[in-house]
C-alpha cells in the first residue's frame, strides 16, 4: 500500500469515528465521502494494474 492510500484510509477511519459519535457536519461528511470515492478508485486501479501485469508475465 502507498502513502497516499495508508493517508487516506487513516483519514477516512478517523472521520467515520467522528460520525459514529455524531460530531461531523454535512461538509465533512461530503469531503468523507469523497475520500472514500478516491481510495476505491485507487485500489480498483492498482488491481488493474496487478491484472495487466499478470498478462504480460
Amino acid at each position: 500500500m502507498n502513502t497516499h492510500s495508508e493517508v487516506l484510509k487513516r483519514n477516512i477511519d478517523n472521520m467515520i469515528i467522528q460520525d459514529n459519535q455524531g460530531s461531523l457536519n454535512d461538509q465533512e461528511k461530503f469531503i468523507m465521502q469523497k475520500l472514500m470515492r478516491e481510495k476505491f478508485q485507487q485500489e480498483h486501479e492498482s488491481k488493474h494494474e496487478q491484472r495487466e501485469q499478470e498478462k504480460s508475465e
